[in-house]
């Protein structure tokens, strides 16, 4: 492996690091800090609100300067800092200040992130995949290793375990290559119009972002569904970690897949994957039956993000890649945190049946996402 690849995959395991005990283990956190279902609901819905307002606006700077490497290493330092107060908050108005400080400074962090691994793939020629699986075995190891450390100290060990993966992504931007070459062409004047004007790539973008909304009952709500089931957090935390072996194990076929598999045919297997997946987790906490479709992760997840990565990179030029990043992740995040709103009260009343929206949410971000994949949505130029 060459030494930009290793940077590259050094930083994308640190942030997906990140995500994997925030993800799975932050709500735990919250409800024992004192917060309701109903609470962690809205502090969930709040900082996905905040996140997908804040990554394309902040993209459109990038892609105007083109320096995606010295705005990675302002954002990383500054998420750092603004995790760091969560301990001296206490009750809900000061955790949902810390909540948004934290997911304006954080929210380019990954779509930028991603944005220079498929730029640097394009330049170098590797795999996109292979080094975006490095994302997928941080997420796997840091679930399955927080799920035993907090087993044993409880959800107070949560904010240090965060607070160390930050400061890891923070240091490893450090050495990530330098940009790729700027594109001939003068930079757009306002790359977000030129997306937002055609529908095909709207469509594309918005499909893909609610697909991955469809996961928003999984995210936020599984892991204290398990638990008051019965289920330890070490065995939460493995439940966790084996969707993720499943992601990995896809990425680390991607270019197989890639010759086999059209981005529609990528699309459609994440919609059937979806409704097994949500109709059995609705229905049962038998750990064998959540063990296995925690395999259909790869589909539900992987494929679809696969799919628009795939034709986000054929159709997308080079002046315009961070705001279709930024754009494609915050409308996954404004997805998400729609339907959280529609689900924590739910949730609350009927618990696991709050699954059962979500099949829908899946069959309608597909449709969406395929009909924007019917033709070039973007000029290439370089």
């Amino acid at each position: 492996m060459n030494s930009e690849r290793l940077r590259l995959g050094t930083f994308t395991a640190a942030s997906f690091g990140v995500l994997g005990v925030h993800v799975p283990f932050w709500p735990a956190w919250l409800a024992h800090r004192g917060m309701s279902e109903v609470q962690i609901g809205l502090l969930g819905m709040a900082y996905m609100c905040a996140r997908g307002a804040a990554s394309p606006l902040w993209a459109h700077f990038v892609d105007r300067s083109g320096h995606r490497r010295r705005w990675l290493v302002a954002f990383t330092c500054t998420s750092l800092l603004a995790f760091a107060p969560f301990p001296l908050a206490s009750g809900f108005p000061s955790l949902l200040a810390v909540t948004l400080a934290f997911a304006l400074v954080n929210a380019p962090v990954l779509p930028l992130g991603e944005n220079l691994l498929v730029l640097q793939a394009r330049e170098r020629g590797f795999d996109y995949g292979s080094t975006r699986l490095w994302g997928s075995i941080a997420f796997l190891l840091a679930s399955w290793g927080a799920g035993w450390v907090l087993d044993g100290g409880g959800p107070d060990r949560t904010w240090w375990l965060v607070m160390g993966l930050l400061a890891l992504s923070a240091a490893s931007t450090l050495r990530l290559p330098a940009d790729p070459p700027k594109p001939r062409r003068a930079p757009q004047l306002f790359p977000l119009g030129t997306l937002f004007r055609d529908r095909r790539v709207l469509a594309l973008l918005v499909g893909g972002g609610i697909v991955q909304a469809a996961h928003a009952m999984y995210y936020l709500f599984s892991t204290l569904h398990w638990e008051r089931a019965g289920l330890s957090t070490a065995t939460i935390g493995a439940l966790w970690a084996e969707a993720v072996i499943a992601e990995t194990i896809f990425f680390a076929l991607a270019r197989r897949v890639n010759e086999r598999w059209s981005e529609r045919t990528l699309m459609l297997s994440a919609v059937i994957a979806g409704a097994v997946r949500w109709s059995v987790l609705a229905s049962t906490t038998d750990v064998t039956a959540i063990a296995l479709v925690q395999w259909l992760h790869a589909f539900t997840f992987a494929a679809a993000h696969l799919a628009v990565i795939r034709r986000l990179q054929h159709v997308v030029p080079v002046q315009l890649s961070a705001s279709a990043q930024s754009l494609y992740g915050a409308l996954n995040i404004g997805a998400h945190a729609l339907v959280i709103s529609a689900i924590t009260g739910l949730y609350a009343s009927h618990g696991a049946l709050a699954y059962w929206p979500m099949i829908a949410v899946a069959c309608v971000g597909g449709a969406w996402a395929m009909w924007g994949m019917g033709s070039a949505v973007a000029r290439r130029s370089s």
